[in-house]
């Protein structure tokens, strides 16, 4: 009997883990003084980021992610600037999209901004990359990063980019 309730508990807890790496990252998580990540931010988590001090959101969901979406209109409505990089899933994660996203952080390095996709996962993925091909990281420490900020089934797609 015990047996058996050790195996349920231990099926249910891997159940839970897997939920929650599944799941992104869906409240602000900050990865240094002025950057935080998550997945998609609600009307809600914007306006608070905004009341603590964010100044910028630079949004990576795809054009077709964004239908219904009025977060332009929230993240300008609470004070902040507002950038839009379509990131089309895995094939949006390019050197592209990884200089867009370099450029706007670079010209907003003085503020506190927020970088979403739909789980985090695309912000990792494009930082990863920032990092490895653009300040030079080893390919590890690269993926590191990247993890950091979200990254999640991306990374072997990013780990064979980084290698290249």
């Amino acid at each position: 009997m015990v047996k058996g309730l050790i195996k349920v508990l231990v099926a249910l807890s891997v159940v839970i883990v897997s939920f929650n790496v599944s799941a992104g990252i869906e409240s602000p998580k900050q990865v240094s003084e002025k950057l935080w990540v998550m997945g998609t931010p609600s009307d809600e988590q914007l306006a608070e980021f905004a009341d603590n001090g964010g100044d910028v959101v630079i949004n990576l969901l795809s054009q077709k992610e964004m239908t219904e979406s009025e977060e332009a209109a929230v993240v300008t409505r609470n004070g902040m600037a507002y950038y839009h990089v379509p990131v089309n899933g895995a094939d949006g994660v390019t050197l592209e999209n990884a200089r867009m996203v370099d450029r706007i952080l670079l010209e907003n390095s003085d503020k506190t901004v927020l970088v979403h996709c739909a789980s985090s996962n695309r912000v990792g993925a494009l930082m990863a990359l920032r990092a490895g091909w653009l300040d030079g990281m080893p390919v590890e420490k690269a993926l590191e990063v990247g993890r950091e900020h979200g990254m999640t089934s991306l990374e072997d797609k990013v780990k064979t980019m980084l290698s290249e």
